[in-house]
C-alpha cells in the first residue's frame, strides 16, 4: 500500500473504527447491548393478560406460574391488582417470587403505572409521580420485576402524556424497563397517532420517552389469504429501521386468539408469524392474548379457555417455544439485523433478495416464497436465517454460501453448535461457486446459519 492510501485509510479508521473492525456499528452494538441488558438469559417471549386478581386471583397460583414457564415464557405480564389491597400485593409479590424461582421475568400491571393525562391542562398528574414511586418501593427490588407497564396505543390527544409517563418511570426507576405498546401502521393511521409521518412517531417516543425498547401489535396478517401481508411486513420493516436508527431492540405483538376478521392460527401460522419476525430482526416476541376470560365479542380459542382449561393451542405454543429454546438458547439476543430480503417478490415495501458477500444465490421455485434475514454479532460474525414465506406450502429450497472455503454452522436439538447444515438439511453440494445447502421446509419453518468465510471469526463466545 502507498503512503498516499495509508494517509487517506487512516482517518477513516479513526472515524469509524466499530464498522471497520468488527462490521457493526454503534447502534447495533447498543441494540444488543440493551437486549442483554434485560437480564432474561433468553430471548423475550411473553404474552397479554388482561385478567385481574379480583376476578380470577384464584387461578393465579403457583402451578399457573409453572405453566408459564412451561410453554417457554421468559417475561410475561402479570395479572391487573388493586394496590390498595394489601392482600393482593401480597398475592402479587408471591407470583414475583414464583416467576424468580423460574428464571422468568414480570411485566407488572400496576394502576398507579399506567399512562395518565392531566385533565388540568399540564401533561401528566402532579401526583403520577408519586404513584409510580410507591409502585417502585413495593416492588422495585425484586429481582423477578422487569418493569411496569405504561399502556397501550396512545390517542393522539394522549400521546404526549404517554411519552412523559413513561420517562418518567425511567427517571424514578433507571434500572427497570417500562412496557409501552404503540399503534401499529396501518394507511391513513398517523392523524389518530398524532404524527405525520410514522418513522416521526417511532423516533419522538423514542427521545421524548427516553425508551428501552419499541413495541407495537399487527393482526393483518391473519385477515383472508393475503390481504394484510403488506401491512404485516411494512410494520416489521419500520419497527426495524427505527431500532436500527435509536439502538435499541422492537418488540412485535402477533397473533394466536383468533377474533373480528382475524382466523384461529393453526401451528403452521403461528410458526410463521413466529419466525417471520426473528428473521425480520425483532428481539421480542408477544402473544394476543393468552386467557380469554369471559366470552366477550366473537374473540375464541385463546390459550387458557372461558372454563379456565388449556387448549390446543396452549399446547402448540409451549411446542414451538419449547423447541425454539432447546435450539437457539438465547442465541438471538446477540445478533443485530443488518439485511431482510425476499424472494421472488417482497411485501411492506421490502427488498428484493440480491447477492452479496454473504448469499449468492436462492434456489426455488418462481412460487417458492422466502424470507432471507441476514444478522452479525458483536464480534462482526455473520448469520443468515432462511424462513420459507408460505403458511400452507412445504417446498424444497437450496442457498449458496460463496467462496471455496466458507463454512456453515448451525444447532442440533440440544443447542450445540456444530459444522454443517440445519436440521431441515436435504443435500449439500460444493464447488467452486460455493457452498450450496438445499432443505425441505414446512410453512414457516428456518433454517439458521452461522457463516465463516476466509478472515472472519470462529465460534461465538
Amino acid at each position: 500500500m502507498t503512503r498516499t492510501a495509508i494517509a487517506v485509510l487512516l482517518p477513516l479508521l479513526c472515524l469509524t473504527p466499530t464498522i471497520l473492525a468488527q462490521g457493526v456499528t454503534d447502534n447495533m452494538r447498543a441494540m444488543i447491548e440493551k437486549s442483554q441488558s434485560f437480564g432474561l438469559g433468553k430471548y423475550p417471549i411473553s404474552f397479554w393478560n388482561y385478567t385481574h386478581l379480583t376476578a380470577h386471583g384464584q387461578h393465579m397460583n403457583q402451578a399457573e406460574v409453572e405453566m408459564w414457564a412451561d410453554a417457554g415464557f421468559t417475561v410475561p405480564q402479570s395479572s391487573n391488582f388493586d394496590p390498595k389491597k394489601p392482600e393482593q400485593v401480597a398475592h402479587m409479590r408471591r407470583i414475583l417470587d414464583w416467576a424468580h424461582e423460574r428464571g422468568m421475568r414480570l411485566i407488572v400491571c400496576d394502576p398507579r403505572c399506567y399512562a395518565k393525562r392531566s385533565p388540568e391542562g399540564k401533561l401528566i398528574p402532579d401526583d403520577y409521580a408519586a404513584g409510580v414511586q410507591a409502585a417502585v418501593e413495593l416492588f422495585g427490588d425484586h429481582p423477578a420485576l422487569f418493569g411496569f407497564h405504561v399502556g397501550d396505543e396512545p390517542e393522539a390527544d394522549r400521546k404526549l402524556a404517554f411519552f412523559e409517563s413513561y420517562r418518567v418511570q425511567k427517571q424514578i426507576a433507571p434500572h427497570l424497563h417500562p412496557f409501552a405498546n404503540l399503534f401499529p401502521w396501518y394507511l391513513g393511521v398517523e392523524p389518530r397517532a398524532g404524527t405525520d409521518t410514522w418513522p416521526n412517531y417511532l423516533d419522538e417516543f423514542v427521545t421524548k420517552g427516553t425508551a428501552d425498547l419499541i413495541c407495537y401489535d399487527c393482526y393483518a396478517q391473519m385477515k383472508p389469504g393475503f390481504e394484510g401481508w403488506d401491512t404485516y411486513y411494512k410494520n416489521l420493516r419500520l419497527y426495524r429501521e427505527a431500532a436500527l436508527r435509536n439502538g435499541i431492540p422492537f418488540w412485535n405483538t402477533i397473533l394466536c386468539t383468533g377474533h373480528w376478521r382475524y382466523r384461529c392460527p393453526n401451528y403452521d401460522e403461528m410458526r410463521w408469524q413466529f419466525n417471520t419476525t426473528l428473521a425480520s430482526g425483532a428481539h421480542g416476541i408477544l402473544w394476543f392474548f393468552y386467557y380469554m376470560r369471559e366470552p366477550r365479542s366473537n374473540y375464541r380459542l385463546a390459550p387458557i379457555d372461558e372454563h379456565w382449561d388449556k387448549t390446543q393451542l396452549y399446547d402448540e405454543i409451549r411446542r414451538l417455544q419449547k423447541g425454539f429454546h432447546r435450539r437457539y438458547g438465547d442465541l438471538f439476543t446477540h445478533l443485530a439485523s443488518t439485511r431482510v430480503s425476499f424472494y421472488p417478490e417482497p411485501f411492506g415495501d421490502g427488498e428484493v433478495f440480491s447477492p452479496n458477500e454473504t448469499v449468492s444465490r436462492i434456489h426455488a421455485g418462481d412460487k417458492d416464497p422466502l424470507l432471507l434475514g441476514e444478522f452479525v454479532d458483536l464480534q462482526g460474525r455473520k448469520y443468515v436465517m432462511l424462513v420459507n414465506n408460505s403458511m400452507t406450502e412445504p417446498f424444497r429450497v437450496g442457498i449458496t454460501f460463496p467462496g471455496a472455503s466458507t463454512k456453515v454452522y448451525s444447532w442440533d436439538w440440544d443447542g450445540q453448535e456444530y459444522e454443517g447444515g440445519a436440521y431441515s438439511v436435504n443435500a449439500t453440494e460444493r464447488d467452486e461457486t460455493g457452498l450450496t445447502i438445499y432443505h425441505w421446509l414446512a410453512p414457516g419453518q428456518e433454517a439458521m446459519y452461522r457463516v465463516e468465510t476466509a478472515g472472519t471469526a470462529g465460534d461465538r463466545e
